[in-house]
């Protein structure tokens, strides 16, 4: 039951493709005011003032704080800004949902949870996966100990090469892809990482692994074999429709599974199910239904969920409680010694 006397006023850091269904999604939440958007593309800033016109624009989100006063801000910039512009936002008294990583250095992240902690604030981070219905459903499997004993999760997770080409060097791989299968590991096997190996492919030329490996050595036993490449080619039938504003990227491919082996059973779970082809003179591509889809001008689908359910936790009601800031910092750490791991050639250990 929503809460029709209280209205959450809400700062939205980032108005491109993400930020706009983010956007979307908060104006369609009956308790929800966008106060205030920051975004520094003209063309998108007009965007923002036309589709928000009562909303307060800004260029620059540190000056933003200074004069606003929300209740809560969702941060979906590049990632290396994230740790610097949620500090700001907790330090201003509001409330965060950032769009994963939280951090790309781990000190960056634990200083984050302990602002957060001291001046009891929510800070969310984005993993949508523990909020599509599919997940869910083994998640509760598990639980209630229909798979026994996991022994092993295997994920696996192929991407568009153009994607790679047009941002996803920006940050290491192990923060852009595998990480939401950290996070599942993490949640699914409810263990702590006692060791990670990692190895990374360079054949695109970039700075950091457009190819990833990493085998996660689990507290109770558990092995999780987590793999990505960034290497799909361009006529691959696109199940991702839109990602990238620039139209070199706006279609491309996520080809993403899950496997969880126990000793009483087994899962698996194709992440970008092709329920609906459609064909054109471009070529076949699978629209996403499950995690944001666009209908009658709505963002649905698990992000909707995602988003929803911060919000009714700060409205006081009842949330699923599936999200751990505990485990976000323990992704953190993860990928930390993924990174290490990959450029050493040796083990890491995690304490």
């Amino acid at each position: 039951m929503q809460s029709p006397s209280k209205r959450i006023s809400f700062a939205l850091i980032g108005f491109g493709r993400f930020g706009k269904h983010h956007a979307n999604i908060l104006k369609h939440h009956p308790n929800v005011i966008v106060d205030s958007i920051c975004e520094i593309d003209p063309a998108a800033v007009q965007q923002a003032s036309r589709e928000f016109p009562d909303a307060k624009i800004y260029t620059e989100p540190f000056s933003m704080f200074q004069e606003i006063d929300v209740d809560a801000v969702t941060v979906v910039s590049p990632e290396n800004t994230h740790a610097e512009i949620v500090q700001a936002a907790l330090n201003s008294g509001s409330h965060v949902f950032c769009e994963k990583p939280l951090a790309t250095k781990l000190s960056e992240a634990r200083e984050l949870a302990k602002i957060s902690l001291e001046r009891e604030l929510k800070l969310r981070v984005g993993y949508i996966l523990r909020y599509e219905p599919r997940h869910r459903v083994l998640k509760q499997q598990i639980e209630a100990g229909q798979l026994g004993e996991i022994g092993k999760i295997r994920s696996k997770r192929d991407v568009s090469r153009s994607w790679f080409e047009a941002y996803g060097y920006r940050v290491h791989s192990a923060y852009e892809t595998l990480i939401h299968d950290v996070d599942l590991v993490l949640w699914f096997s409810q263990q702590r990482c006692k060791s990670v190996s990692a190895w990374g492919g360079y054949l695109l030329g970039y700075n950091v692994p457009e190819t990833l490996v990493m085998v996660l050595e689990m507290e109770s036993g558990t092995i999780c074999i987590l793999e990505s490449s960034w290497l799909v080619p361009g006529g691959a039938p696109a199940n991702i429709i839109g990602w990238e504003d620039s139209s070199n990227a706006g279609k491309g491919v996520v080809e993403a599974s899950l496997e969880v082996i126990g000793t009483k059973g087994s899962s698996y779970l194709r992440t970008y199910e092709p329920s609906l082809t459609i064909n054109d003179d471009t070529g076949s591509y699978c629209p996403d239904l499950a995690f944001w889809p666009q209908i009658d001008g709505r963002t649905v689908g698990a992000l909707r969920e995602e988003i929803w359910d911060f919000i009714e936790e700060l409205l006081g009601d009842n949330h699923a409680k599936v999200d751990s800031l505990e485990d976000a910092i323990h992704v953190q750490e993860i990928c930390e010694a993924a990174i290490e791991s990959e450029k050493s050639g040796k083990k890491i250990n995690i304490s």
